[in-house]
């Protein structure tokens, strides 16, 4: 589905504390403070590893009342929303956690706010429980959400999971994204907090919804690079891409690098290696995102997506480790 592009449109709330328990990206409105109208720049950074995205956000030009307000740490977690009128929603929600003030010259000030996904979760939430008999990979990872709830951390999309009924009784203590660990590596996945949601994906596997067809039509910039990092892809701003989603793009597009020798290259993906030579290119287009980065300047031209995918298999419905 195409949905036109134009029109930019992005919001910046900054917002005091929530009770314990709320998502981060569920806001008092009377605690907001709305700087959307200013001028002010961003780049997110969301990967699928465990590690907390973050964001850099740059707003000019407030007033010293506005600026001490900030920085004194009264206004403390952020929501920034960006797309363009139809097709627009937030793409980083989190704490704040430094500022920064300066000059760019001698009329040009800006405070920076530099931001985390889910750290105070992912560092703070502790797991002691104990499982009876016959607890499941399920239950294990239930736990260990349920302790990063009050830290303002919410289940996502969590993958099925299979076997690892323990015959025993499971004392669980310690970090709960220790736990999470563990149970996403033995089914063969990985985890991460996109927005303050815990997402579990299969490595070989994708989020459940419709790709995000990418084309010079549809907001594709550039060509898309085949290498040994994966598929670089650049598109306009576009906030229904998601680490872990599919997009789907024109292979014809696609700068491809072809072996004189194919059969010179037998060695596969290998994400801890790093051993791996190009990308595969499927036939039907269909891609995994695993990084996803967001830039943008309310009143400049930066307003884009950066993507590195892996190629999907939809006869298995697996991602194309080789």
């Amino acid at each position: 589905m195409s949905i036109p592009q134009f029109g930019r449109k992005a919001t910046l709330i900054v917002s005091r504390p929530q009770a314990a328990g709320n998502n981060p990206s569920a806001f008092v409105p009377a605690a907001n403070l709305d700087l959307s109208q200013f001028h002010f720049t961003f780049k997110t950074a969301q990967q699928d590893v465990e590690s907390p995205n973050n964001c850099a956000i740059r707003i000019y030009n407030l007033s010293k009342e506005t600026v001490q307000t900030l920085s004194k740490g009264e206004y403390s977690q952020v929501v920034l929303q960006a797309g363009y009128e139809k097709a627009y929603g937030v793409i980083f929600a989190g704490t704040i956690k430094q500022f920064r003030v300066g000059r760019e010259s001698a009329t040009t000030t800006f405070l920076d706010l530099l931001a985390a996904d889910g750290d105070i979760a992912y560092n703070n939430s502790i797991v002691n429980k104990t499982l009876a008999a016959g607890s499941s990979p399920a239950d294990r990872v239930g736990v260990a959400v349920d302790a990063m709830k009050p830290n303002g951390v919410v289940p996502g999309s969590l993958m099925p999971f299979t076997g690892g009924i323990l015959p025993r009784g499971k004392v669980l203590f310690g970090m709960a994204r220790a736990t999470i660990r563990q149970e996403a590596e033995s089914q063969g996945a990985t985890w991460n907090i996109n927005n303050g949601q815990i997402n579990i994906v299969p490595l070989k596997g994708y989020l459940p919804g419709e790709p995000v067809e990418l084309s010079a039509s549809t907001g594709m910039v550039g060509i898309p690079e085949q290498t040994n990092e994966g598929l670089l892809v650049k598109c306009l701003l576009n906030p229904r891409i998601v680490v872990g989603g599919l997009v789907k793009i024109d292979n014809k597009s696609i700068n491809q690098i072809i072996q004189a020798n194919p059969s010179a290259a037998p060695i596969p993906y290998n994400q801890y290696a790093g051993l791996q030579l190009l990308a595969t290119i499927t036939n039907d287009g269909l891609y995994r995102v695993f990084v996803a980065e967001h830039t943008g300047d309310v009143r400049g031209r930066d307003w884009y997506t950066n993507l590195v995918c892996l190629a999907v298999d939809t006869s298995t419905k697996k991602v194309v480790a080789q």
